[in-house]
Order: structure tokens, then sequence, then C-alpha cells
């Protein structure tokens, strides 16, 4: 069952990211001019939203954002490059959500967060053949299935066996997924996978419960190697995802100092 302080944070996550503040903005505004005698406020609050959108529409600011997030950890292209990497036992890999509909076959059951993240576990957990996966996630609002659960089926698809991996089928949040696997590992120095945009969370609440992780990082959001395209003369709803995954991590690094 979901507590209430659990779902509390997330609301309140979710009107700050910016398209909910866009949002409130924009109809503010037009609620004020078309129903109030307020012109002047209704018209500052459309030209305030308007702006808003603008900017989180256009790459600059959003990658900005994002890459000062991503490229805290350099990725772990080969585990033999670490200095623990013979000792390794684990690899964690953090879901990062799922459908998962019987419909679907189970490549469309994980979104591609999530199905990024164990690609690039599984091709570590390659390099180190003596090391268990564990596979990370419990059911959210709409799931009956665990995320960890259809992990697991996704990553055996990919050649892992079921008896090298540890499922953890209760986490509602990062922090939970931190406190369960730490039962586990222990001490124990261990990689760690999730998004890029995500580790240096991730990190920080792995280590306030006293484990050793080891980043690995995937998923990433800006493309520094691109060329000029024309496209960037244009806004795009992908511009505002990376904008509001980078405010999303950022306002959890400042719950964490709250919580302190």
């Amino acid at each position: 069952m979901i507590d209430t302080l659990f779902l509390l944070k997330k609301v309140i996550s979710a009107f700050l990211l910016p398209l909910s503040i866009v949002s409130v903005l924009l109809v503010s505004g037009l609620m004020l001019l078309w129903m109030t005698r307020k012109r002047k406020l209704g018209m500052t609050l459309l030209t305030l939203g308007t702006i808003m959108l603008l900017l989180g529409s256009y790459g600059f600011l959003a990658d900005k954002l994002a890459a000062s997030l991503e490229d805290r950890y350099p990725p772990l292209l080969r585990v033999e490059d670490i200095q623990q990497g013979k000792d390794i036992k684990w690899i964690v890999v953090l879901g990062g959500g799922a459908m998962p509909d019987p419909r679907l076959p189970l490549s469309s059951q994980l979104v591609p967060d999530s199905l990024s993240r164990l690609l690039e576990g599984v091709r570590l957990h390659r390099q180190l053949p003596g090391a268990r996966l564990i596979v990370s996630g419990g059911a959210g609002f709409h799931q009956e299935v665990p995320e960890g659960e259809t992990l697991a089926k996704t990553a055996m698809l990919m050649g892992v066996r079921d008896d090298e991996m540890v499922r953890e089928n209760k986490s509602l949040d990062t922090a939970d997924q931190a406190k369960l696997i730490a039962g586990v590992v222990g001490q124990s120095p261990f990689i760690l996978v999730t998004s890029a945009i995500h580790m240096p969370r991730s990190i920080a609440l792995f280590r306030k419960f006293g484990m050793n992780p080891i980043a690995a990082p995937t998923n990433y959001l800006v493309d520094k190697q691109s060329r000029f395209h024309p496209q960037a003369f244009f806004p795009g709803a992908h511009s505002l995802r990376k904008l509001e995954a980078a405010i999303h991590e950022y306002l959890g690094l400042i719950w964490m100092r709250v919580q302190r």
C-alpha cells in the first residue's frame, strides 16, 4: 500500500515541473482575461508562461541542465578498467518504469529508460560471469506485476539465467531501492546501473545507506557529438522532456538535503 507521504511527494514534484507551472500560468492568464477585469495581470501571466514554454522547448537550456548531471560520472566501458573489477559480485540495475501489459511482448513492457538500463547491465554482466544481476523495481500506482519481475524476464530473453539474478520487487522509488538492496550487498563494492541523469542522486542515496556503488551510467539524453540540424531553430517536446528530467533530479537532490 502506497503511504500518504510518498503520494504527497509525487504530487508536489509533478506540480513543480516546468510544464505544470507553464500550464498554471497560461490557464490563470486566460481566466483573468476572459472572466475578470484584471487584463494587465492576465497578459503578464500569459507572457510569462509563453516565455517559459519557449525557453524550455529549445535545447540549449535543457542540454545545459541535463549535462550538468550526466557528466558527473563517466561511462563504464570495461569492468577491467576499475580497480575492484575482479572482486565485483553484484551488478544492480534500477528500473525506470514498466507497462506490464500481457498483450504486449516483453520488449514493449519496459519503458525505453528501463530497457536501456537493463541492456547495459547485461553487457557488464557478460564481462563478469561470476557476478549476479540484481534487478530492482516494485509495482507502481497502476501496476500489479512488479517491475523487477518484468526486468528479470526480459534479462532471460537476453541470455541471463534465472539463477544469476536476484529480484527486488518491493521498492517504490530510488530511496526504497537503496534501502532494500543494502540488505543484499552490504558494504561490498558493486556496479550500479541507471540513467546518466539519475546517477548523481542514486549514488548519493546508496552511499547514504553505507554502500559502495561504482557508477555505470547509461541512457544519455544529451548528444554532444551531434552536428547542426535545422530542427535546432524550432521548439521540440524532446527538449521539454530533458528539462523536466533534469529538474526532477535536482528536486530529488534538494529533498535529500532537506531530510538530513
